[in-house]
């Protein structure tokens, strides 16, 4: 009888230890383990970098593709003023930056640096956007060429939000000899209110190479609402290359019925393709 009480006690003490181990177990371990979060400077979780990547709101570096500079140019606005453009391409479909740092090197005819601009923008994802640099004043040298890179950026955020249905509709060039101008309409198609709208407007010769740019602002463009725009431009711009051929003609004279054959250069400047792109800013 007394060894059975004996072991009653071992076992009820044993039980007791057990449990009072677990409860301490978990209270050490809910002091020590902290849940992974995306601001704790660790690489836990699912991240696939210091707190970058996985569920994390930042990706890292090595997670987003460089934007694209598809050109960047000089343009000349009246007398000593020029305006400098680039025009760029994310590629990241569902990524942005809120900041990237730019650079502008202004070059003249014979490759020697003028001036240099720097500046800061941010970059929606997945699009083709204009930057300009606006009110650059030579004096003394005239512009040939425009250099633009990106020089850093701020972390790249994920942007899953739906981006509003735009539709743009725009003329031709009007009154191109005197004062060019564009005019047309941005018509918001979702529900959603657009603070601010920039809106950029290239003119294109037969080769594709820009020979105008002009930008302007559309503010508070409501859900379900069209606001018209216009380009203009102070003075005429060179509208870029013609194409010519060379077209025979035969002639034949009566008195001496020979045949004579003319040759005509014939030159037609092709129509301009008008580009128009916006960003929501």
């Amino acid at each position: 009888m007394a060894q059975w009480s004996a072991q009653r006690r071992f076992v009820y003490g044993g039980g007791f230890i057990l449990i009072l181990a677990f409860i301490l177990t978990t209270v050490v371990y809910g002091l020590i383990y902290k849940t992974p979060t995306c601001s704790d400077g660790k690489h836990n979780g699912d991240e696939t970098g210091v707190d970058c990547g996985g569920s994390c709101t930042l990706l890292c570096t090595n997670d987003a593709l460089a934007p694209i500079v598809h050109w960047s140019k000089i343009f000349n606005v009246s007398g000593n003023v020029y305006t400098a453009v680039a025009y760029v391409e994310n590629q990241n479909i569902n990524s942005k930056n809120a900041k990237a740092t730019y650079e502008f090197k202004i070059y003249d005819a014979n490759n020697k640096l003028l001036v240099k601009k720097v500046g800061q923008t941010a970059i929606p994802k997945n699009k083709k956007f204009a930057i300009f640099e606006v009110g650059i004043i030579l004096k003394d040298a005239k512009p040939k060429s425009a250099d633009f890179a990106f020089t850093s950026f701020s972390d790249w955020e994920k942007d899953n939000t739906r981006e509003p249905d735009i539709s743009i509709t725009n003329s031709t060039l009007i009154a191109s000899t005197t004062s060019p101008r564009i005019e047309g309409s941005v018509s918001n198609k979702s529900a959603t209110t657009i603070p601010s709208l920039e809106l950029s407007v290239f003119v294109l010769d037969s080769k594709e190479n820009a020979v105008a740019a002009s930008r302007t602002f559309i503010e508070t463009l409501r859900g379900h609402s069209t606001q018209d725009f216009v380009f203009t431009w102070p003075k005429p711009f060179n509208l870029g290359f013609e194409e010519c051929n060379d077209v025979e003609s035969l002639a034949t004279t009566t008195e001496t019925m020979a045949t004579m054959t003319t040759v005509t250069s014939v030159c037609v400047r092709q129509p301009n393709v008008i580009l128009v792109t916006y960003r929501a800013i």
